[in-house]
């Protein structure tokens, strides 16, 4: 991405199937922004540059001609920006570089199309429970929605055993309260988190997804989908006796004013208990209890100080972006963290940050301390946790090196990441300092551009590292080293 003169570059990282798949990329492209700028956009042209198709677009003011957009759809994505009128300011070319961006990146997650997902786990209950529970519907909230309302009931309960244990020994007692906390963690989980258990009795998961135009999408939502979504869930089911049926479903569909022609349907039956107990299998250790959350965001999350005492939480979200391979890699990944006591190691380092933290504030600076004190204090403080959250990187780091030594599918975790963290990807891709920023972030996750790169070196090399940890940490430090030169 750079300026030359009045032209602006750029590149979108992008990994299309087909050619086809570039023409739909185009088309929506096109589309999208005949859309939203309408009366802005005085033509354009659909053109072929080395073998790849591309759109030229013109777009005006009120005072005249303003820009021209090239976009080629190769590999990456390539697109120019020149501006025409001298008047447009620069806010106004990074609005319009922002809008072709995300619109691109929404093509790359969607395909373009607005998906409706209804999710059936068989001799479970049709809604979930948490959606007609009230108290887990409050939990919920209190615990993952409202942080005021943790950091109010954090700062009750702290100033309650300082008055009661004194200066000294408040930071031990909260600690140690932490660890029954710990061992009863995925009974919490499984409490706010669970819509449905999966296991020998119920393995199986059915995803009936209607994909309809992005231009209607939020009209057919607006209109049908939210008014009646339980309406038509508890049809589909029961109408096709538990094993579901396309021209069943479709039929219901038709009743409610939604044409075959306007949507395409997809029906998908994963054996969820299966592929999870595949995983087990590789990595040797106990079965998890399993939780199937229904949430839109892709995410997998385990807990539990061992294997045995346990909660594997999936969300509906992962199961409709990814395919097989890729989610028996992210489960992989999180199954890594229950074989190698990564609960256990998270708690023990944010302790030692903590005690030391506490201590070190409590002893060398007084309570009534200078303006020069109190900033010490806090770049202090910023770098603590800083240590802290870069360390947990090089736990997020093995993981994913067990999941594709493991499982021997290092490529399927890369193409899975690539479609959990697309946004994070674009900003890394487009600022040389977000890398950076995102290994100084307080954030466990390492960056994702140097997650996709370290597991197609995996792939590349096709051979097992027989020491994940020193593997981990030394590319953490090599990359994040890196990624310090690149802006210096």
């Amino acid at each position: 991405m750079y300026v030359d003169k009045n032209v602006y570059h750029g590149e979108l990282s992008a990994f299309f199937k087909s050619d086809r798949e570039r023409e739909e990329a185009k088309n929506f492209l096109l589309k999208a922004l005949i859309e939203l700028y309408d009366k802005n956009i005085s033509g354009y042209l659909e053109v072929t540059t080395e073998g790849y198709p591309g759109i030229i677009v013109y777009m005006d003011t009120e005072r005249g001609p303003a820009f021209e957009v090239t976009v080629i759809f190769s590999t990456p994505i390539r697109y120019t920006i020149r501006v025409i009128d001298p008047l447009i300011g620069y806010q106004d070319l990074q609005r319009l570089v922002r809008t072709i961006e995300s619109l691109i990146v929404g093509f790359m997650e969607t395909g373009g199309k607005g998906v409706i997902y209804f999710v059936f786990v068989p001799g479970q209950k049709i809604v979930p429970p948490r959606a007609e529970s009230g108290v887990k519907s409050l939990l919920q909230k209190l615990f993952l929605g409202n942080l005021i309302f943790m950091f109010a009931l954090s700062i009750v309960v702290s100033y309650a055993v300082y008055l009661v244990a004194g200066p000294y020994y408040t930071p031990i007692v909260l600690l140690l309260s932490q660890i029954p906390l710990i061992l009863v963690s995925p009974k919490i989980v499984a409490l706010v988190m669970g819509d449905w258990i999966i296991n020998e009795k119920s393995p199986f998961v059915y995803l009936v997804g209607i994909k309809l135009s992005i231009f209607r999408y939020q009209q057919e939502v607006q209109r049908l989908f939210f008014p009646k979504r339980y309406e038509i869930k508890k049809r589909i089911y029961y109408e096709t006796l538990g094993e579901l049926s396309d021209e069943k479903i479709k039929e219901i569909l038709s009743e409610y004013g939604l044409k075959e022609n306007e949507y395409e349907l997809e029906v998908r039956k994963i054996n969820l208990y299966k592929i999870v107990s595949s995983v087990i299998r590789e990595y040797n250790v106990s079965a998890p209890s399993i939780y199937l959350s229904n949430i839109i965001i892709p995410n997998a999350a385990a807990t539990g100080v061992s294997s045995k005492f346990s909660s594997l939480v999936i969300t509906t979200g992962l199961l409709t972006h990814l395919n097989i391979d890729e989610l028996m890699s992210v489960i992989g990944h999180e199954i890594s963290h229950l074989k190698r006591h990564d609960v256990v190691t998270f708690f023990v380092l944010s302790s030692l940050e903590y005690i030391t933290r506490v201590y070190v504030t409590t002893i060398f600076w007084p309570l009534y301390m200078s303006t020069l004190d109190f900033m010490l204090l806090m770049i202090y403080m910023y770098i603590s946790l800083t240590l802290l959250f870069f360390v947990a990187k090089f736990v997020e780091a093995r993981a994913d090196i067990d999941s594709a030594l493991f499982l021997n599918r290092p490529r399927s975790l890369a193409s899975a990441l690539r479609k959990i963290g697309a946004r994070k990807l674009l900003v890394e891709m487009r600022k040389p300092s977000a890398r950076l920023m995102y290994w100084l972030s307080w954030d466990p996750h390492p960056p994702v551009s140097f997650r996709i790169e370290n597991l197609e070196r995996i792939a590349d090399k096709d051979r097992a590292f027989e020491k994940p940890w020193i593997t981990a940490i030394s590319s953490c430090v090599k990359d994040f080293m890196y990624s310090l030169r690149m802006i210096i």
